[in-house]
């Protein structure tokens, strides 16, 4: 397989070369030729790099322009995405406000831990669901052509959404002729290749884009080594200028040698104190860990005329994956020591399986009713899936020393398992909608609603084997109101009020009674968890400046959920414990600000900033009988959110001669007082990170050299901390951030 695919590879990197001894051998073409590419980069050289999107992408159904959108959205280009260097989607998030990225152990980049506004946030792939419950899908800027982030609920995109926003994944598709190649290396051995190769977008006939890369890099965690392959065919088809289909595959493969766990677990004495490179859950012959994503996907446009568009689009997704790492046996978590610095490891294997089916039907639609201007937009979705996520444990403990650490296992021993845990979720869920923009004078009132039904059935299997399933019905009526003021075209006024639905899959502890194990009880009784409600509200202002290249946003929000759920972290029994429980806390209520600045000052001066304020916090409980052993949890900091994030990038271009240029960049993130899961107002240590590049650039081609974390920073990325387990004191299960890293590209156009 890696054979075939580094063959693949190596051939469309060699098409340039075969591209251009075809083209010397036609003279005339080529001079023809010649003079029409000089006519296009001369109006290129003159033009700045447009880094944002003033409409959303016709996926996403609600076409009116982002300036008159009710909402904080922020729609940024992969011309912003190449500036950057970015390869993951933690660091685009950099460019919109408040995007923080949760507690998650994979080497590979996936979205889904990403969090808005204090709350989990759902993730689209051309505004369809990628994931439902178990499932965690690959992501890689290769096929990125815009992310837009969508801060607050949008019923008008999914079916199921949170009131904290929604990331959705717009993918390259057929616009112009290009054939792109860029090669990257840098620390840790890192390689990248990738093309970009495409025809122009034909008003009837066949076009097409492929895009393929290859990215091997060893993790800065000792012994760690990974590799990514993503091909992405594109094919469109214009019966019409008007009508066309598109038909699209996307398959991401990533895989780690000697294991995937990123987690570290240190005490308060030397966490960020010892050589950042040790990695205790690696095993020298434990099996390949592998993740993939399959997308395909079906669209279909007809525009009946300039004010009326019907289109259909779906999409199938299939992710599995399975992964190794080692843990201590005696509390299958991470690996920890007695006071002797030992401890017996085993393997741990994770598999897990991901599908969903998404098809939607929207007709969007144009008119007038007298001195009303409506924009309309009714549809129905239906989304049919399925997970399973099975747990499996080594049953050959293998002696560890901290102090003469041997990191080599036997494959053969490892790989004996037994299963400690399967669970499954059957779902399906349909939903009608209807929202119309009316128009009148400098005011845009938008009035519209979703209506949802989901059904959710899970199958539990433990070592006593499976138990009964639980079932899930749950439905909701999604109501939206907005009114949008213009006082001029450059500026906007808007206030939203926003409903949101989330369903939801898990038990709460109703019964427990002791257990031999001290410190530990035994559940006896559980019921289902409640779907959560949320009533949100927007107040806001949008403006642009210098002839509309800047965009700058200020937003107000308060958010208030009921029936939000947290994970039971209290002390069950082994068996038990290794049920996902939950915790119904009844109400949190979301406050906060974000600012943001994105755009182009001048042609040479470009600046992303943004900043976010989110006071996210527990209001009412339904623990109606408190006990010191079961305490209130009012007024407690919803786990895992930043207080606050602000992050900067800045770009100065210089010209040279002709259409060369040098551009420098600079920017940094920070986080503060970012929650822990496990303890009432306790915070992981705040960080900010500075990173820089610089390029050059002409028609043809670029050099760029991007220095992510220049000061060499340790710091905690994500994660939590614990009381007493499994070591006296702080326990701290933390991801850590990478250290100084640099990353070199060359990139031809032709």
């Amino acid at each position: 397989m890696k054979k075939k695919l580094y063959l693949l590879l190596i051939t469309l990197i060699c098409i340039p070369r075969l591209f251009a001894q075809q083209q010397s051998k036609t003279k005339s073409t080529l001079d023809s030729n010649r003079t029409q590419q000089l006519r296009e980069i001369s109006i290129a050289g003159k033009k700045a790099v447009k880094l944002r999107k003033d409409t959303l992408s016709a996926a996403l159904r609600m076409q009116i322009p982002l300036l008159q959108m009710p909402q904080n959205i922020i729609s940024i280009s992969s011309a912003l995405i190449q500036q950057q260097g970015s390869f993951q989607l933690k660091d685009m998030a950099r460019n919109a406000s408040g995007i923080y990225f949760g507690y998650n152990s994979s080497p590979f980049d996936n979205s889904a831990s990403i969090k808005i506004r204090g709350f989990n946030a759902a993730t689209t792939i051309n505004g369809m669901p990628s994931r439902l419950v178990l499932g965690a899908t690959l992501d890689d800027e290769a096929l990125i052509e815009n992310l837009e982030f969508i801060k607050g609920p949008a019923g008008f995109i999914s079916a199921v959404g949170e009131p904290g926003g929604t990331l959705n994944i717009s993918t390259k598709t057929p616009k112009e002729k290009l054939l792109n190649v860029q090669l990257t290396g840098g620390n840790y051995n890192l390689f990248r290749s990738t093309v970009d190769v495409g025809s122009k977008a034909l008003d009837k006939g066949f076009s097409y884009r492929f895009n393929a890369a290859y990215q091997r890099q060893n993790s800065y965690l000792n012994n760690m080594k990974t590799e990514k392959y993503v091909i992405a065919p594109v094919v469109q088809y214009n019966f019409s200028p008007r009508t066309y289909v598109i038909a699209e595959y996307n398959y991401i493969r990533g895989e780690v040698k000697n294991g995937s766990s990123i987690n570290k677990l240190r005490q308060d004495k030397d966490v960020l104190q010892d050589p950042i490179g040790v990695n205790y859950s690696a095993g020298i012959g434990l099996p390949l860990s592998v993740a993939q994503t399959h997308t395909g996907r079906f669209v279909a446009v007809h525009k009946f005329n300039s004010n009326w568009q019907l289109t259909s689009q779906s999409n199938y997704v299939k992710a599995p994956s399975t992964q190794w790492y080692m843990v201590s046996s005696n509390n299958r978590t991470s690996i920890s020591f007695d006071d002797a610095g030992k401890t017996k490891r085993i393997s741990s294997n994770s598999n897990l399986l991901g599908e969903t089916y998404n098809t939607n039907l929207f007709l969007n639609g144009k008119f007038n009713t007298g001195q009303f201007k409506h924009t309309l937009l009714v549809g129905g979705d239906y989304t049919k899936g399925k997970d399973s996520l099975s747990t499996y444990y080594g049953t050959n403990p293998i002696a560890f020393d901290r102090n003469n650490p041997n990191y080599d296992v036997d494959p053969n021993m490892v790989a004996v398992t037994k299963r400690s845990i399967r669970q499954e979720n059957k779902i399906h869920y349909t939903a009608a909608y209807v929202y119309d923009n009316i128009a009148f004078n400098q005011f845009l009132l938008t009035v519209g609603a979703r209506y949802t039904e989901y059904r959710n059935q899970n199958i539990l299997t433990t070592t006593r084997g499976p138990r009964t399933p639980d079932q899930y019905k749950q439905h909701a009526f999604s109501p939206r109101l907005a009114l949008t003021f213009t006082p001029d075209s450059t500026s906007s006024i808007y206030f939203l009020y926003d409903q949101s639905f989330v369903p939801q899959t898990g038990q709460v502890v109703t019964e427990t009674t002791a257990s031999a194990t001290a410190g530990q009880r035994t559940v006896t009784g559980t019921r289902p968890i409640d779907p959560q409600f949320g009533n949100s509200f927007d107040l806001g202002f949008k403006k642009k400046w210098f002839n509309g290249k800047l965009l700058t946003t200020i937003n107000g929000f308060h958010s208030a959920k009921q029936n939000v759920s947290a994970r039971d972290f209290r002390s069950y029994t082994a068996a038990a414990g290794a049920v996902a429980y939950y915790l119904q806390l009844g109400e949190v209520v979301s406050n906060g600000v974000e600012v943001d600045v994105i755009g182009n000052i001048t042609d040479r001066l470009s600046l992303v900033a943004n900043y976010t304020y989110v006071d996210a916090k527990i209001t009412k409980d339904n623990n109606l009988d408190p006990t010191p052993d079961d305490p209130s949890i009012i007024g407690q900091k919803m786990p895992d959110v930043p207080q606050q994030i602000f992050n900067t990038w800045i770009q100065y271009s210089i010209p040279l001669k002709g259409y060369n240029k040098i551009s420098l960049s600079a920017g940094q993130t920070s986080i503060a007082k970012l929650s822990a899961i496990s303890q009432r107002d306790i915070f992981l240590p705040n960080y900010t990170k500075f990173d820089a590049g610089v390029s050059f650039t002409n028609p043809r081609y670029w050099v760029r050299v991007i220095a992510d974390n220049l000061a060499n920073k340790r710091y905690i990325s994500s994660g939590d901390i614990t009381t007493d387990f499994p070591y006296a004191g702080n326990n701290y299960f933390f991801v850590e951030g990478e250290p100084f890293n640099i990353r070199f590209s060359v990139g031809l156009r032709f």
